[in-house]
């Protein structure tokens, strides 16, 4: 799986996660309901994100490649991620 950092930034906003941006890397973290589900960041450098650290961004997502390769292209929503982790009992 290819994965660009302006598709991650696509990520970021599409689930409505806050970014901070730190000199060599952003932060980003995703809340839902005033609690912090999750945090990942990404450099910013430029170009591919390299594989292993992509399969580190699967697993901090509680996601499956296929679920994470949709949410990239878009047919997996903020609600069906939603939906995903109540699913996994990660938030009620």
């Amino acid at each position: 799986m290819q994965l660009k950092l302006t598709e991650m930034e696509r990520i970021f906003k599409k689930l409505k996660m806050r970014v901070k941006e730190k000199p060599h890397h952003k932060n980003a973290y995703f809340y839902y309901e005033g609690k912090q589900i999750l945090k990942t960041r990404i450099s910013h450098g430029k170009g591919d994100i390299p594989m292993p650290v992509i399969e580190q961004i699967i697993n901090q997502f509680y996601l499956k490649k296929d679920q994470f390769a949709a949410l990239k292209k878009c047919p997996l929503s903020y609600e069906d991620y939603v939906t995903i982790l109540k699913e996994k009992s990660l938030i009620g």
